[in-house]
């Protein structure tokens, strides 16, 4: 994470990295909040894409991420990665196998978004924002168990938080998710 005090050399690939980062979080936000809505109020905005299009933000955030710790810097887009892998061949299969396959995919894009959401609240005190991955692992519990209604109200919850946590990144100026990089720079 940046240290707000510390004023990075950005090139045009920081500002890139920093703005895809920024983007997957965005369409991670909106797509949950539209599958929230859609199973809330009996509605179709996503469909089909809902999946592809969590799939996309992850991969936008997680390739993108800042991290200074290696740990995290693997462990992060590592869930995005078990989760493309996972849902290459459960997608390929029919019925139930693949309904349940496929959440459980879409469990681990909710991990590694979740951990983004935690990172995220060391730089915003956004109250609730740390509770973002038991939201989303709850909404993914409750949809296993076909509780279908609160699952869309934890989804709800977590679309508010990530929107909320997505407008407070989007006006924080850019170089302050570069910090300073001879932390990671070989």
């Amino acid at each position: 994470m940046a240290n707000p005090e510390h004023t990075p050399e950005m090139d045009g690939m920081d500002y890139l990295t920093v703005a895809l980062y920024r983007c997957g979080l965005t369409l991670f936000a909106i797509s949950i909040a539209l599958h929230a809505a859609e199973g809330l109020f009996d509605l179709v905005l996503l469909g089909k894409w809902f999946l592809p299009a969590v799939g996309v933000s992850a991969a936008l955030a997680s390739a993108n991420l800042h991290l200074y710790d290696p740990r995290f810097r693997w462990l992060v887009p590592g869930m995005s990665w078990i989760a493309f892998s996972l849902l290459l061949f459960v997608l390929q299969l029919e019925g139930t196998i693949r309904d349940i396959g496929a959440l459980i995919g879409l469990g681990f894009f909710y991990a590694g978004m979740g951990m983004m959401a935690v990172k995220e609240s060391f730089c915003f005190k956004i109250w609730g924002l740390p509770m973002v991955p038991f939201l989303l692992a709850g909404a993914i519990l409750l949809n296993l168990g076909g509780i279908d209604r609160i699952a869309g109200i934890l989804l709800a919850v977590a679309a508010l938080l990530y929107i909320w946590m997505v407008i407070a990144k989007w006006r924080m100026p850019l170089h302050f998710d570069i910090g300073d990089k001879s932390y990671y720079r070989v």
